[in-house]
């Protein structure tokens, strides 16, 4: 019984010592690196694996995903019918959380401003409304969402959440439905992306959404970039409409070096690092769920496929 490793693009070695220490029972094989017998592979931990690779390992009792998101899986009509589940790493969410936390703090405390002004040795105080007047909207709330908002409501802040389907959470006003969209939008000084990609979400963010956001309110995402539209994003940034925008996840990455992001005044990048994945928590996490499913417990979070995440 043997595991499929393949953390395309990112270092693989960190990962298979992780899982030779935390499931020493199962003998690891690097995809491209090392000779895999197809008959052998009961488990596949990957990222933006190979489509159609997944199909050649007829004993696979379960796929797992190495990193946050599920567009990868998406992307792959061939993809075996076997449970797929997602990474849902309390550790991720946290640093996630925690970057959000700091644009938050730097747009409503005016740190940007100050910089500017040391740079011309200027003393002088912006004013600013209390933390508890200060507004925060997180658009979807799922796990990531959901700890942004708890952070951000536990820091004394007043947050709010939008999301497709009924939400509850304490200490956090909940809205959903595209009816509620534009009043959520328009109440909050700052909107937090953390929609997932799927086909109904990309370009979700739109000129629409922008212009219903307050005036002089900011912008962050910590999703994927293909939710939201570009042009429309620097659109509102140009003409004012936005103060700023934090991005750390875009449609290309990456980041062309040609790309306005790059060079607008008024836009914080970031290159995809609000929440690294570390292999030791990670594999923890993936490790936990690989023993429940060999004992037929309820493994989470499965990959929806009708949904695409």
């Amino acid at each position: 019984m043997t595991i499929l490793l393949n953390n395309h693009g990112y270092d693989n070695e960190s990962w298979r010592q992780e899982f030779c220490l935390q499931l020493p029972q199962f003998p690891v094989k690097v995809f491209g690196q090392q000779p895999i017998d197809p008959e052998e592979v009961v488990y596949a931990m990957v990222w933006n694996h190979p489509p159609g690779d997944l199909q050649r390992y007829p004993k696979l009792k379960a796929i797992f995903s190495l990193g946050a998101g599920a567009e990868h899986f998406v992307s792959d009509p061939t993809l075996p019918d076997v449970p797929v589940v997602l990474l849902a790493d309390p550790a991720v969410a946290r640093d996630m959380a925690a970057h959000v936390l700091y644009w938050v703090l730097t747009f409503h405390r005016r740190y940007g401003d100050y910089r500017a002004q040391q740079q011309g040795r200027v003393w002088h105080r912006k004013p600013i409304v209390p933390t508890d007047r200060f507004r925060a909207g997180v658009v979807g709330l799922g796990r990531i969402g959901t700890e942004v908002a708890r952070r951000l409501a536990g820091f004394g802040y007043a947050v709010s959440g939008w999301d497709a389907s009924d939400r509850e959470l304490e200490g956090v006003e909940c809205h959903s439905g595209l009816g509620a969209l534009d009043g959520f939008l328009a109440q909050n000084d700052v909107i937090i992306n953390a929609l997932p990609l799927s086909e109904k979400t990309r370009h979700f963010l739109g000129a629409g959404v922008f212009v219903s956001m307050r005036s002089g309110s900011f912008f962050i995402n910590i999703s994927r970039g293909a939710v939201v539209h570009d042009e429309a994003l620097l659109e509102a940034l140009d003409n004012g409409h936005l103060a700023g925008a934090a991005l750390d996840a875009f449609a290309e990455e990456p980041l062309p070096a040609n790309h306005r992001y790059w060079s607008h005044p008024n836009v914080f990048v970031t290159p995809h690092m609000s929440g690294a994945t570390f292999p030791s928590s990670a594999v923890a996490v993936i490790s936990n769920n690989v023993r429940r499913f060999e004992k037929g417990l309820e493994v989470y979070p499965l990959f929806n496929r009708e949904a695409g995440y």
